[in-house]
């Protein structure tokens, strides 16, 4: 299961400060949802980053030249629980 927060598209209109703000200061993504159903996420800059860091990592075409910490990101669930430690060590 996600762990972040969900908002209603709606509410995020009204309430878009708050939600940056809590994105910012967790780094826990926030879902935005639409009819019930995930439409999009926001995250924390830094979050991303690391996480197109590594995607863009394991895309490189000379396999041989990548860590086997990268080979072991399978999935995104992966990626992003690498990014958050990343994120963590940088702070």
């Amino acid at each position: 299961m996600a762990s972040g927060r969900f908002v209603r598209a709606r509410d995020l209109q009204h309430s878009s400060s708050t939600v940056l703000k809590a994105v910012g200061a967790t780094g826990e993504p926030c879902y935005i949802t639409q009819d019930g159903k995930a439409r999009a996420v926001l995250m924390d800059i830094n979050r991303y980053n690391a996480l197109m860091d590594l995607v863009e990592e394991t895309e490189s075409p000379h396999e041989h030249q990548i860590g086997d910490e990268t080979r072991q990101h399978v999935s995104v669930q992966g990626i992003i629980r690498s990014s958050t430690r990343l994120i963590r060590r940088r702070r």
